[in-house]
């Protein structure tokens, strides 16, 4: 499953969770800021130093300490391009403009169990504000690290080593 893919997958998860804990559904306010920060929490949820293949191995492993927090650069450029061919996200929501049927196998089994692992540590995870996603994020010492890296250097970003991201302590409440 190709990075593009596994991240389209990975959105629907999260509006099939969304669905679970809103009632009225129909509209979502997934945008890019919110999937991206959803990303970062499930693609570090139950990681530990030195584990191997975890989201953070493979495929979302380009994660970059930004103002808004960690955000995985890949994909934030497949987005920003439009290069999703069968989901819409903007400043305020996420649509599928194609359904399609995702492929059985050990990346679909990661996301899977990311996703399920986040709910267990905060079922209302889902239904934060960007901006508090935001906020959560920079309680995390690997964004706190690298941001100053960064500014230090005078650069709005600078990559985060996975190895941090998994050892640190994580926190999912604000």
């Amino acid at each position: 499953m190709n990075k593009n893919l596994a991240f389209e997958y990975f959105v629907s998860r999260l509006l099939e969770w969304y669905q679970e804990v809103i009632e009225d559904s129909k509209n979502n306010d997934f945008s890019t800021l919110k999937v991206l920060k959803l990303l970062f929490f499930a693609s570090a949820v139950g990681t530990e130093k030195g584990q191997n293949n975890t989201l953070l191995d493979a495929p979302f492993n380009t994660f970059y300490a930004m103002p808004y927090g960690h955000v995985e650069s890949d994909i934030y450029s497949i987005i920003r391009n439009n290069q999703l061919p069968n989901l819409k996200i903007t400043n305020s929501s996420a649509t599928f403009v194609n359904i399609i049927n995702y492929p059985d196998g050990d990346l679909k089994n990661k996301i899977d169990f990311s996703i399920q692992k986040l709910k267990q540590e905060n079922i209302k995870l889902i239904t934060m504000s960007p901006f508090e996603l935001v906020e959560l994020s920079h309680t995390w010492y690997s964004w706190k690290f690298y941001i100053t890296k960064a500014r230090n250097k005078g650069a709005y970003s600078e990559l985060i080593p996975n190895e941090i991201i998994k050892s640190e302590q994580k926190f999912f409440h604000l």
